[in-house]
């Protein structure tokens, strides 16, 4: 479309009724859609929409078919809840379905040359939808951010207390979704080594800075909790072994598991001829790969603990109660690859069976 802009804008909270369903094609959502507007159709207030969650599933989509209410609707498969208010990316996209993704790319690469980084979660509105004549469709792609300061923040406040937050986020109210990548990233290093001069307690560091890591897929970690429910804890890394890409093939040694992270660029790692090419091929995060460099690096390994929490939501999920995160080697500290712990509670040592 002429003229077509990615926009910022902070999304409301809004009440919506929905299906959730997994789906395999596109050609599955309209139905869902009719379906929700012969019951909903007094309380409509506003466009049919999506909602992606991305990672969920192995293979097709989990979504949930939507439109806004205006009260309640509980009816079957049908249900409401309220979407919380979230900053987004947007960008209008006109014609069929089939060729989103160039809209979805075209978002993806704003969002990486500014102070942005995206959830799992899009929304796709659809302001035209034509299924006759897909091309009249005008579709608008909202993809949703990931409020790595403000997380931040939270973390920094519970943790050490307001001074203490005051002092780490010196400075982000220069920083807003049209600063660059580079203004972004300068910040962080600054804010990870006023965090580091605060403390050198890593357990504290670790609590806090793992508050900002994106959500681990809610529906991956409930199917993992009702294994471990109905099992034993070892039929949890059975699962786990048959998606190493989302779980990475842990190793349980007593009640000590360890993990090593999978490159985020295979091909990238294994074609590299240089120790910094390496490095950045292996790194999963868009703020590292800049400072690999050269080492050592000029990013403090604190940071790292963000990619911890990513662990910490995955097993607290799946277990109910607290583990212990320890960075055993990063690539901030020079290290080659990016391996640690989560050091399970001492009860459940009794349900692992007795080989590591």
């Amino acid at each position: 479309m002429p003229g077509n802009p990615v926009t910022y804008q902070r999304l409301p909270p809004q009440l919506v009724a929905f299906i959730a369903a997994r789906i395999d094609r596109r050609e599955e959502i309209p139905p869902l859609l009719e379906c929700l507007k012969a019951v909903c159709c007094e309380f409509i207030q506003g466009e049919a929409m999506v909602i992606f969650h991305g990672g969920a599933v192995k293979e097709g989509f989990l979504i949930e078919a939507a439109y806004p209410v205006s009260r309640l609707v509980e009816s079957g498969e049908i249900h409401t809840r309220t979407l919380e208010a979230v900053p987004a990316l947007s960008m209008l996209h006109q014609g069929s379905h089939d060729t989103i993704r160039e809209t979805i790319l075209k978002i993806h690469s704003h969002l990486s040359q500014h102070a942005l980084t995206t959830s799992l979660f899009r929304r796709e509105i659809y302001r035209v939808f034509n299924v006759n004549h897909p091309e009249e469709n005008i579709t608008e792609v909202q993809m949703v951010l990931h409020e790595w300061d403000r997380l931040l923040a939270e973390g920094a406040q519970a943790v050490l207390g307001d001074e203490a937050r005051i002092h780490v986020m010196q400075g982000i109210e220069f920083i807003s979704p049209e600063s660059s990548f580079s203004e972004y990233a300068a910040w962080i290093q600054g804010a990870m080594g006023r965090l580091d001069a605060l403390t050198g307690d890593s357990e504290k560091k670790c609590q806090m800075v793992s508050h900002c890591a994106h959500r681990f897929p809610e529906e991956r970690i409930a199917h993992l909790r009702a294994i471990f429910e109905r099992g034993k804890f070892d039929d949890i890394l059975h699962e786990m072994y048959t998606d190493d890409f989302w779980y990475e093939k842990p190793v349980r040694h007593g009640n000590v598991i360890h993990m090593r992270k999978n490159p985020h660029d295979p091909e990238g790692y294994a074609n590299a001829t240089t120790p910094g090419e390496r490095r950045k091929a292996y790194c999963h995060c868009a703020f590292v790969r800049p400072f690999l460099e050269v080492l050592p690096s000029q990013l403090s390994p604190t940071f790292c603990y963000c990619g911890a929490g990513w662990y910490r939501q995955l097993w607290e999920g799946i277990l109910l109660a607290p583990v212990r995160i320890e960075q055993v080697e990063t690539l901030l500290k020079g290290d080659d690859q990016c391996r640690l712990t989560i050091t399970l509670p001492l009860e459940l040592a009794g349900q692992c069976s007795p080989e590591g």
